[in-house]
């Protein structure tokens, strides 16, 4: 065999070769589609299948609801006859175990908690604002009583009268630099000295007066007041208006809150009326 004859067999081998990988890649190829369409398929099929079972479970919740819903319904309507049957029908237990129910309260009613009432002396139950309208009763008694007394007048403190009642004749106030009356009475006594009231009666103002300072008003019978001026900025808590004092109560110290007066010695500055009058205080207090 020449030269020649074996090249061409090597060359039609080679070509034999070459269609038998083609062929090759060729039912290679068929086969990968095949495959992959049945898994694609069978993809599809196991969604259907997931979508046929979530309906189907949601068709069981729907019927179990209707089921449910049917079954309360139920219950309810038994529940309704059964109420209906206790409201109607008189009750069979024991008293100590029978609950009250009224026909337009139903048994779990909630009941708004009240304050206590409160229990006067004669234990009748009374309502909050008759207590208080009975005490304001009360001290309103309690001040008629005091002022239907007849007064008796002691020294609001002791001490030295320094100024006499002098409502005729102005006298010059160095305080002031000028010429006024004296309607009342100055009593020296050291500053905290306790003031007294003169009489039983009822407090009727506690003020600070821009020129006489602290001052304390009270009504006594007769229709005769009391006024104590130039008073301690601290009294007794227990005196303000409306407080019923007796003769002797402490109602403040000698104070020197007084501007007009406030270049005196320390003292008590004190007024009396009589049916709205100034009146002479030791026409009354025996000094």
């Amino acid at each position: 065999m020449n030269f020649k004859t074996r090249t061409n067999n090597i060359t039609k081998v080679l070509y034999v070769i070459l269609i038998l990988c083609i062929v090759g890649i060729m039912v290679l190829s068929v086969y990968s589609l095949f495959k992959q369409n049945n898994a694609n398929n069978s993809k599809n099929s196991d969604s259907l299948n997931n979508i046929a079972n979530v309906n189907s479970n949601k068709n069981d919740v729907l019927e179990n609801d209707a089921t449910n819903a049917n079954a309360e319904d139920a219950l309810g309507n038994l529940y309704r006859q059964q109420t209906t049957e206790s409201t109607t029908e008189p009750q069979t237990q024991p008293a100590a175990t029978q609950r009250l129910i009224t026909p337009t309260q139903p048994a779990t009613t909630v009941v708004k908690t009240m304050p206590p009432p409160a229990i006067n002396q004669d234990s009748q139950v009374i309502s909050p604002t008759e207590k208080k309208a009975d005490s304001v009763a009360d001290q309103t008694e309690k001040a008629v009583e005091v002022m239907s007394v007849p007064a008796v007048f002691i020294k609001p403190l002791n001490g030295y009268v320094s100024n006499q009642y002098n409502p005729d004749t102005p006298e010059y106030s160095v305080a002031m630099n000028d010429y006024r009356t004296h309607i009342g009475i100055d009593i020296d006594s050291d500053i905290g000295t306790d003031v007294k009231a003169v009489s039983d009666g009822v407090v009727a103002e506690v003020t600070d007066d821009p020129l006489m300072g602290k001052t304390v008003v009270i009504n006594h019978a007769d229709n005769v007041q009391s006024i104590y001026m130039n008073l301690q900025e601290a009294i007794p808590k227990d005196i303000v208006v409306g407080a019923t004092v007796k003769g002797g109560d402490i109602i403040g110290g000698v104070g020197d809150t007084s501007l007009i007066e406030g270049t005196d010695v320390p003292h008590l500055h004190f007024e009396m009326k009589k049916d709205g009058d100034y009146v002479n205080p030791m026409d009354y207090i025996s000094f």
